[in-house]
């Protein structure tokens, strides 16, 4: 399963730059208004920008890796059969979901393209292009944790 891994590790690192641009434009920020006596707009838009675009990346790699907080508590009280059924309901709601969150997103990305940001000046499709982006990487990762059982790499388990 490298594709995944690499595509994995290729996610985390776009994510944890994102984040490395989150800590230099602030600090650009703060130390250009305490400095130098005037503020960086820009830093601050691009600052929320770049922590939208980490947040969705980084909701992707935690469905690789089922560390999103889950409601086990009914399907733990469930017996074992139904639990097995519960999985794949779980599955098929959360699929479904994301294909829509996806769709959506991807429209209002669309949308959002003729309008720009007011300080940064880009247009607003880049920044909301991290929905339907973050949603399809998350449906792929939900999927390959779903299949991995049927693939004889057990690195995973």
């Amino acid at each position: 399963m490298k594709f995944f891994d690499h595509l994995d590790m290729t996610v985390r690192i776009v994510a944890g730059l994102c984040l490395f641009a989150v800590f230099v434009l602030v600090t650009a920020q703060v130390a250009s208004r305490f400095l130098f006596n005037f503020s960086l707009a820009a830093a601050s838009e691009l600052s929320i920008y770049a922590m939208i675009w980490s947040v969705f990346l980084g909701s992707a790699v935690a469905f690789r890796s089922n560390s999103h907080i889950a409601m086990d508590i009914l399907k733990n009280k469930l017996p074992k059969p139904v639990e097995g059924v519960a999985d794949v309901l779980i599955f098929i709601l959360l699929a479904g979901f994301l294909c829509l969150i996806a769709t959506e997103g991807y429209d209002l990305a669309l949308r959002a393209m003729r309008q720009s940001s007011p300080a940064a000046k880009i247009p607003v499709g880049y920044i909301t292009m991290a929905i339907p982006v973050g949603s399809i990487l998350a449906l792929i990762f939900l999927t390959e944790q779903k299949l991995r059982p049927f693939f004889k790499d057990k690195r995973h388990d």
